[in-house]
């Protein structure tokens, strides 16, 4: 069955590359798609099952009582394949960063430059940051090996001290990273491309790096820490400075290519990100081809690694078809009226109360993903006074700080369990004050100053 389902998300992956310079046989990328979802649901989670079969059933609800065309129903099951095909190449990024032994280099940052807790906890969330734009979810385990042991050793509270670095600096790359599933499904919904959403979104993750690293300094996080750096004559100190620089190399060739595609109209919007993750990605894993260790290391990612992408692809198959059934059903013109009285009532107060409605939903348990489908879509259906970029920026806003302070969302149970803490602490107690900052008067202001470089992009970069 695992097989089945590797070969499965390989094929779809290979499909939506090939989509990039031709036409695809749709009927063999559903064939593909619904067996990854039969097949998929069995090596699910349980919690992910119960929200997949969910919004499954919801969606089939709707085809079948609106009588749409079968056309509708493919297209709809297949229409976030896209998806799933970048979280799969965007895992390949995992290869070379284990056959490279990049985690030796930031420890040996770590162990060089850094006295004091508070610096070091912007580094952790710096490198948390950078890491997570191409690593995603993997980069909880990556960030545990490479700052654990120097932390427990050298620092108060070290829980504490990790769970809110790794927590904020992955919740706030979702700003602007080309592969985040988040900016993907913002994408996907609104119909805005990610050069749009990168100015302004960097603009709002790095406020929020510094909102995250004033909050802790001037609450006590000031204290020396005494490390033993490496040997100047090491090895990994010797080739530090190169893998620094290779890190920093792959984010900058992610951006430029992306940027590139769409200049020149390769593709879709989904499409140049998948084209340059599976380009980058494949010419640092080839850079190491005469590595003894790359072997064993793709043998561990095709035994295991390529599965991780299993539960939220099965997901995505899912919301897709729900997704799709709700566009064309016409639901939302029912409760349209409703809706733009609602907001007509509300005035701009709504761009305050939508987030917040969109976090304490989150906060109770339903997927920040899903919401920002759902969202996504009941705000495209009334008349806001804001652009399409604005309203992807509240749902990323809305989405990053759901992430962090909703205890079921999956970054929290996975740097809970990682920690050996509870999803509680991680979430809300050690960060529902930065989220409650970041949230308040910071962030209105950081979406005027977003509003405003959305327009100097239109009017002087885009025209």
């Amino acid at each position: 069955m695992k097989n089945i389902c590797k070969m499965a998300l390989l094929v779809i992956t290979f499909l939506h590359v090939i989509k990039l310079f031709m036409p695809v046989n749709l009927e063999l990328l559903t064939f593909f798609t619904a067996l990854l979802f039969m097949l998929g649901l069995f090596m699910q989670k349980k919690g992910f099952r119960t929200i997949t079969l969910i919004f499954f059933a919801l969606g089939i609800s709707i085809l079948v009582y609106y009588k749409l065309p079968f056309p509708l129903w493919i297209s709809s099951l297949t229409s976030m394949t896209n998806i799933i095909a970048i979280i799969v190449v965007m895992q390949l990024f995992a290869i070379p960063i284990e056959v490279g032994h990049y985690s030796d280099t930031i420890e040996y940052w770590l162990k060089k430059l850094f006295k004091k807790e508070s610096s070091l906890y912007l580094f952790a969330m710096l490198v948390t940051n950078l890491f997570s734009s191409f690593l995603l979810f993997g980069t909880v385990p990556v960030m545990v090996s490479l700052f654990n042991k120097a932390l427990k050793n050298n620092v108060r509270d070290h829980q504490r001290f990790f769970a809110t670095a790794i927590m904020r600096g992955y919740a706030l790359v979702l700003f602007w990273a080309p592969g985040a599933v988040i900016m993907l499904l913002v994408m996907q919904v609104t119909h805005v491309s990610w050069s749009q959403l990168f100015l302004p979104g960097l603009l709002l993750s790095i406020i929020g790096l510094l909102t995250s690293y004033g909050l802790e300094h001037f609450s006590g996080l000031n204290k020396s820490i005494v490390t033993k750096p490496l040997p100047e004559t090491s090895s990994v100190a010797q080739n530090a400075p190169k893998q620094t620089a290779h890190i920093i190399l792959v984010v900058i060739a992610l951006l430029v290519l992306i940027s590139l595609f769409e200049a020149f109209s390769i593709g879709s919007a989904t499409g140049r990100i998948l084209l340059a993750g599976l380009l980058v990605s494949t010419i640092w894993i080839v850079s190491f081809f005469k590595n003894a260790e790359l072997k064993s290391v793709l043998s561990l990612y095709w035994k295991g690694g390529i599965t991780q992408a299993t539960d939220f692809s099965v997901f995505f198959i899912a919301v897709g078809l729900f997704a799709g059934a709700v566009d064309h059903s016409g639901i939302l013109s029912h409760i349209q009226p409703l809706l733009q009285g609602s907001v007509n009532h509300l005035g701009l107060y709504s761009i305050i109360i939508i987030p917040l409605l969109f976090i304490l939903i989150a906060v109770c348990g339903i997927h920040p993903l899903v919401l920002a489908v759902m969202f996504g879509k009941i705000l495209l259906a009334v008349s806001l006074p804001l652009s399409s970029v604005s309203i992807a920026l509240i749902l990323t806003l809305s989405a990053s700080i759901s992430f962090i302070i909703s205890p079921f969302a999956g970054m929290s149970l996975m740097t809970a369990k990682f920690l050996n803490v509870t999803p509680m602490e991680v979430s809300l107690k050690w960060n529902l004050l930065f989220c409650t900052i970041f949230f308040n008067r910071r962030t209105h202001f950081c979406l005027c100053l977003a509003w405003i470089v959305e327009r100097f992009c239109h009017t002087f970069i885009i025209v």
